[in-house]
């Protein structure tokens, strides 16, 4: 949300997520690298976590934003995908529509905050849209 939807109660409530649920846990395995992303960012940030990585929407998902994922103890995101597999502004324009499109999918499934760095960060525990996530961004490569 925006200043203004801050200033007029517009900012979405949502439920803490249990610290012993699987997302939590996930989350957990890359806390280092997620602390230092969200202390530089200043958007809106919603985490979909998986078992190898932690995907991450950047701004107003499913119409503008961008996406990035922790891996290896590496930040990746689209710029660093098509640089290291070769992918065309096309290739990429299309992952960004289907990611977009899982985002809308998956929009009614539960969702919950937690606190990194100190911000707060909209968590996503749905196994259907991490495997969305996954199923586009590594396979459609």
């Amino acid at each position: 949300m925006g200043l203004f939807g801050n200033l007029f109660g517009k900012k979405e409530v949502l439920p803490p997520l249990d610290p012993a649920s699987p997302a939590a846990k996930r989350l957990e395995k890359f806390k280092t690298e997620l602390e230092a992303f969200v202390a530089k960012m200043n958007d809106t940030l919603e985490f979909v976590p998986a078992d190898e990585a932690v995907y991450c929407f950047i701004g107003k998902p499913p119409a503008m934003f961008g996406m990035a994922w922790f891996h290896d103890g590496k930040e990746h995101n689209m710029k660093t995908l098509a640089k290291d597999k070769g992918l065309s502004n096309k290739k990429l324009q299309i992952m960004s529509l289907k990611l977009g499109e899982a985002y809308q999918k998956h929009m009614g499934e539960p969702s919950f905050s937690t606190t990194i760095a100190g911000k707060s960060v909209k968590v996503h525990p749905s196994d259907a849209l991490r495997n969305d996530v996954v199923q586009i961004i590594h396979i459609l490569e």
